[in-house]
């Protein structure tokens, strides 16, 4: 059940997040104001943090639409390993120093049951570590402007290229050695392409030093990094690696979800799995829970009916029982039915007769945590569920 927009505290609005509860206030989703803007950076994590710290009423954590990542996730882990408070949590894209410090709230946080990430590979999504792009260091485009005293000379040395006076033999000669200047250009050994990356080299006999050499290769070193651009980094594969064998060890974790173009199928499959043996896990232990719960109902009343039919026989089944009332037994031909009641007040009473016992004593003895009747009950409630931990260790020793 959803509930309206509430009111977010000035830090957070400060830092562009708006926060909704959800489920009576136990669950709480965090959006950015603005989307299409600046993502949210480490003020809106820390500001989250704290404001977790603050209410442990909160159970789930939606940040799929908050623009929070990496070191703004950094805080709230942090904040997490201390509270472990949540129970469901969904997290926005982040990159690998973002799973780095997920990883280490997930060891710690033992109440944590379902999980949700999208990864990416990169070493962190914050916004500061984009400005520089590989399209800034493209020079390919580049047109060198010309001065005014460079545009008179090249005038110049054209204008004798159309002299009708000039000798036809010097002619030719020019022609020639432009012919040699182009063949020379294009002439070199083929040992400097061997040198080069594989994208890089070409059929055609051009000079690595020149322009369109430079351009071809940039050009098939960005289509390279394109064909390549879902296989992860061995780092990134280690880490995922790492996150998945986190997995495998924490038995509270009944759902996770990972996904990513980076993400190979073989560790989805095996975070899948390993979520898949954490549920039958719990539903073995349930089941035995439930198994010995009922078995331990029949044989106490077992045992009771035992007793209240060594009572009415008169001890002919051999259990020596002690519920008769003093006086009780003593008129000829059998006595009242006050042995059933003392056997109900035995049965019923007597951890609650020991607990108000015990509670008297540390009345007596003037302790403060016992002088209000909520300090009562709150001691009696204690103390009976001691007795009743006490008996479950018995039940499960034998």
């Amino acid at each position: 059940r959803a509930a309206p927009m509430a009111a977010a505290p000035q830090p957070l609005s400060e830092a562009g997040v708006s926060l909704e509860y959800k489920d009576n206030g136990t669950k709480l989703v965090a959006r950015d104001v603005q989307p299409d803007g600046c993502r949210i950076r480490n003020r809106g994590g820390e500001a989250l943090a704290n404001f977790l710290k603050a209410n442990r009423q909160i159970k789930a954590l939606d940040l799929s639409e908050s623009g929070i990542s990496d070191n703004g996730i950094g805080h709230i882990c942090l904040a997490l390993r201390q509270t472990d408070q949540l129970e469901e949590l969904v997290v926005s894209t982040i990159g690998s120093a973002g799973l780095e410090f997920l990883m280490g709230a997930v060891r710690r946080c033992g109440r944590l049951r379902s999980l949700r990430i999208s990864v990416v590979d990169m070493a962190t999504l914050v916004a500061a570590s984009q400005n520089v792009k590989a399209e800034d260091f493209d020079t390919s485009a580049y047109v060198r402007q010309k001065k005014e005293g460079e545009e008179e000379e090249e005038e110049e040395a054209a204008a004798p290229e159309g002299d009708e006076d000039e000798d036809p033999e010097a002619g030719e000669r020019k022609k020639l050695e432009k012919l040699r200047k182009i063949l020379n250009a294009h002439d070199y050994n083929s040992e400097e392409e061997e040198a080069l990356p594989t994208y890089a080299r070409s059929n055609s006999p051009i000079n690595p030093a020149s322009k369109s050499r430079r351009s071809k290769i940039r050009k098939a070193k960005q289509a390279h990094d394109l064909s390549k651009a879902h296989d992860p980094s061995a780092k990134f594969h280690q880490l995922l690696e790492d996150f998945a064998e986190v997995v495998r060890h924490q038995e509270n974790l009944l759902e996770v979800i990972c996904v990513g173009d980076e993400v190979p199928d073989e560790i989805a499959h095996d975070i899948a799995h390993s979520v898949q043996e954490h549920q039958q896990e719990r539903q073995r232990k349930l089941a035995a829970r439930q198994e010995r719960g009922a078995r331990t109902a029949f044989d106490a009343l077992k045992d009771q009916m035992e007793e209240l039919r060594a009572h009415s026989d008169g001890g002919a089944s051999g259990i020596a029982t002690a519920l008769s009332l003093p006086g009780e037994g003593l008129a000829e031909g059998g006595g009242s039915h006050m042995g059933i009641r003392a056997y109900v007040g035995r049965r019923l009473f007597s951890g609650l007769g020991e607990a108000l016992f015990e509670c008297q004593r540390f009345k007596s003895k003037e302790n403060e945590a016992v002088s209000t009747w909520q300090g009562e009950c709150a001691f009696l409630a204690m103390y009976l569920r001691k007795m009743a931990k006490e008996e479950a260790e018995k039940e499960q020793t034998k």
